[in-house]
């Protein structure tokens, strides 16, 4: 506790960002194992890092990083405790920089993964109070600044009308959205760290008998452990008014998550098997989503390609 007041003395705790950064960033990205990986410099150390927006704070791998300790409990995926540091950071993604507290834990599992050594993961708080679009087709992230009212500062759009729009419930800085499966209403995070889906293990008899057969599969998370989890390809899903194809979804408890990391019951995450189907923007001000199909987008994409236009791609409408 006195190392989380020390840091509120000092400014550090409230995320600030840079005047300098400009109303538009793109960022393009690598997938790796279904996750997002960008570079970015952490206090002017330079590496990887995997986009996260199932997770509030900007978290570092402590191979690379010290801190302090806080006393405060850290869980992952399996509700396991993950004993964490924290360390104010000075946080720069393609130009879009950001002052902010870094938690520092293990990244054994998650480098094995990847098969890349990691020098941390980029949460929710570097995108408050912005607009992150994630573009799986172009492989790039655009960030919009945004003005008090949640609308784009810039008149620079680069991403043409959405087909859907849906609200959203902010929880500890996630994006819920509610979707059904098999006509069940579910609530869901949105997560960009969680290479397939993932559903509380209660769900597993609803997931109806068009479902392909469980079986079992390895999982990763943040801590040193891969476990064994649960797998199905789950059918019958609607997200808003647009249908989604089959997703490969796993099934773990999510009691312990639920309890202590999320201020909110949910039932499951909505990972790279629903977001690579999608455009997908999360408006933090307003509190909505905005989606696009992949149809529309992968047709966006070859239009873009066969343009002679030298300005380029990323100031085509798409």
């Amino acid at each position: 506790m006195k190392t989380i007041l020390s840091f509120i003395v000092f400014g550090w705790i409230i995320p600030h960002y840079n005047l300098k950064n400009t109303p538009v960033t793109s960022i393009p990205f690598d997938l790796v194992q279904n996750l997002i990986i960008v570079k970015a410099t952490a206090n002017g150390k330079e590496g990887y890092f995997v986009v996260d927006t199932g997770v509030s704070e900007t978290i570092l791998n402590k191979r690379y990083f010290k801190g302090n300790a806080t006393g405060i409990k850290f869980y992952g995926i399996h509700g396991n405790e993950i004993e964490n540091e924290i360390w104010p950071i000075k946080l720069n993604i393609e130009g879009f920089e950001k002052n902010m507290i870094g938690v520092i834990i293990d990244f054994t599992a998650l480098e094995k993964k990847t098969g890349l050594d990691l020098l941390g993961v980029v949460g929710n708080s570097l995108f408050k109070n912005c607009e992150l679009v994630l573009d799986y087709t172009f492989k790039e992230l655009t960030i919009y600044r945004l003005n008090k009212e949640g609308n784009r500062i810039s008149s620079k759009n680069i991403h043409k009308e959405p087909q859907s729009t849906l609200p959203i419930i902010l929880g500890k800085g996630l994006a819920l959205i509610e979707v059904k499966m098999n006509g069940k209403k579910l609530k869901m995070i949105l997560d960009t760290g969680a290479s397939a889906n993932v559903m509380d293990i209660q769900e597993i008899n609803h997931i109806g008998s068009g479902s392909s057969r469980v079986r079992e599969v390895s999982m990763a998370g943040f801590g040193k452990n891969i476990t064994q989890v649960k797998s199905s390809k789950v059918n019958e899903w609607m997200v808003g008014n647009l249908p989604c194809p089959p997703m490969k979804t796993l099934f773990v408890p999510l009691n312990q998550l639920n309890q202590n990391n999320w201020g909110n019951r949910v039932d499951g995450i909505l990972g790279y098997n629903f977001l690579c189907n999608f455009r997908v923007s999360i408006n933090f001000r307003k509190k909505e989503i905005h989606l696009w199909d992949r149809e529309s987008v992968e047709l966006q994409l070859a239009n873009a390609k066969k343009s002679d236009n030298a300005i380029g791609i990323n100031s085509i409408e798409y």
